[in-house]
């Protein structure tokens, strides 16, 4: 009775109709990841003011930035598929000590890790290629670091919300954490003259007022499903095990496509030199935002067939699977296709200057042969979001791992005929076949889930 008499609007949407569900959380969550990639563009738009040497600051710091947002968000998802499985499972009690358990890791996390980066920072941005410039870096480096339990927490309390259905809720703050950054930085850089420090502060700033607002939603208002107590807290070995069997692997999946990243920087420069890079980064960043629906679906079904998993629901988890597989098929059909008729036009925006004009049909070309891989890129997100949901996050790493490790020695080979249009086929290639192989991975579990869930008195849903 208790648990019925908190449930909240968002919570019934989570658990009802799987297809409902679905829509209802893509939506924000794709609103969410257009406003944060926008927003980690501002901070280069204003730095870009100070200079060529602030703008390659930023650049070298990112990687540190990536690291904190990756530990962040994987902590966010394991203990997002943690909870809803709990809420799922009507298991109130459990959802929310799940909820705080999450929360004392990620602080946990925080401690280390701005320790360890405080330290290491100095040794990590002269490896990566900061030493000429060193202590510009450090000034837009050490406010982040030292700011990590505020990163963590924000991927923490995203995903959080996401987990009991308030996605509108995650949509909001990030959307007030972009927009408070916007007005800060110009005053932090160049009103209080801060520099690239002004920037990172800025930034900062931004995400600890964000998640004040989360604070007082759950400690203030209450007018959440979750409810965060801290009395008597003690970390639970179980509930711990379960948020880092699928967040220490999804964590591990960002920091590896960081990599591959580099990796395929260095082969493109051996091909293409400078140009090469251009062409290529440039036009990853397009693609970049073209997949962010892939995303918003892959980071929905976490939840959704979460919730479905703990309710013991294989019929519901079968229908929010293939349902989110036709959604995304589609959605990346016509998003391919705009993409290949308008693929000139979208790439004057970062060619649009005499000194960039040579690059437009190297980049029209990568965008032209990159986006056919889009729609089954789809079903390996899609399925990745799947295993996580389920629990499995070792099963969704080693898929992106295959996919990742599949795309390096093919383009390495192509690499050596000394054309750059062959790498991109190369890599469209790997991404192909490596979604690919992780759908039919997917597909193969849920219809042994169906077929074992009928042998115990499953029947299929109406």
């Amino acid at each position: 009775m208790a648990e019925f008499s908190r449930r909240t609007k968002d919570v019934n949407i989570l658990t009802g109709d799987p297809k409902k569900a679905i829509v209802a959380m893509i939506v924000p969550i794709t609103i969410a990841l257009v406003i944060q990639t926008l927003n980690n563009m501002i901070d280069s738009v204003w730095v870009a003011g100070l200079g060529s040497t602030a703008l390659a600051a930023v650049g070298v710091v990112f990687p540190i930035f990536f690291i904190l947002v990756a530990i962040g968000n994987g902590i966010g998802i394991g203990a997002s598929q943690a909870i809803a499985r709990r809420i799922g499972a009507k298991d109130t009690e459990g959802a929310d000590k799940a909820a705080v358990q999450g929360v004392m890791l990620t602080i946990a996390a925080g401690v280390i890790m701005t320790v360890v980066l405080f330290i290491a920072a100095p040794y990590i941005l002269v490896a990566i290629g900061g030493a000429d410039y060193l202590d510009e870096c450090l000034a837009y480096a050490y406010p982040v670091i030292l700011g990590c339990i505020v990163f963590f927490m924000s991927g923490y309390l995203t995903n959080l919300l996401r987990s009991e259905g308030a996605a509108k809720r995650s949509m909001n703050i990030q959307i007030l954490a972009a927009a408070i950054n916007i007005v800060l930085d110009p005053i932090f850089i160049y009103i209080f003259g801060w520099g690239l420090m002004g920037a990172a502060v800025a930034t900062l700033l931004a995400m600890f007022i964000s998640l004040l607002i989360c604070v007082y939603w759950y400690k203030i208002k209450k007018d959440t499903y979750l409810k965060l107590s801290f009395s008597g807290f003690r970390f639970d070995r179980v509930i711990c095990k379960d948020i880092f069997s699928v967040g220490l692997p999804a964590a591990m999946e960002m920091l590896l496509i960081s990599v591959t990243s580099m990796i395929m920087n260095i082969i493109v420069v051996g091909v293409g030199g400078t140009d090469g890079v251009a062409i290529f980064t440039s036009a990853w960043r397009i693609i970049n935002m073209l997949m962010i629906p892939m995303m918003a679906v892959s980071q929905a079904m976490v939840p959704v067939c979460a919730a479905s998993y703990g309710a013991r629901r294989v019929d519901r988890i079968d229908t929010t699977y293939k349902y989110a597989v036709k959604l995304i098929l589609l959605v990346m059909i016509a998003i391919t296709a705009v993409t290949l008729i308008f693929a000139p036009q979208i790439c004057v925006m970062f060619t649009y200057s005499d000194n960039t004009a040579g690059l437009r049909d190297g980049m029209v070309e990568m965008l032209r042969i990159m986006v056919l891989a889009l729609p089954l890129m789809g079903l390996g997100f899609v399925s990745s979001g799947f295993f996580q949901a389920l629990g499995m996050g070792m099963k969704s790493l080693i898929s992106t791992l295959f996919r990742n490790l599949l795309q390096i020695p093919i383009c390495i080979y192509l690499a050596t005929f000394g054309i750059l249009s062959y790498i991109w086929v190369g890599a469209a290639t790997a991404e192909i076949f490596g979604s690919v192989v992780m759908g039919f991975w997917g597909f193969l579990l849920l219809k042994y889930m169906l077929r074992e869930w009928k042998s115990h008195g499953g029947s299929p849903a109406e």
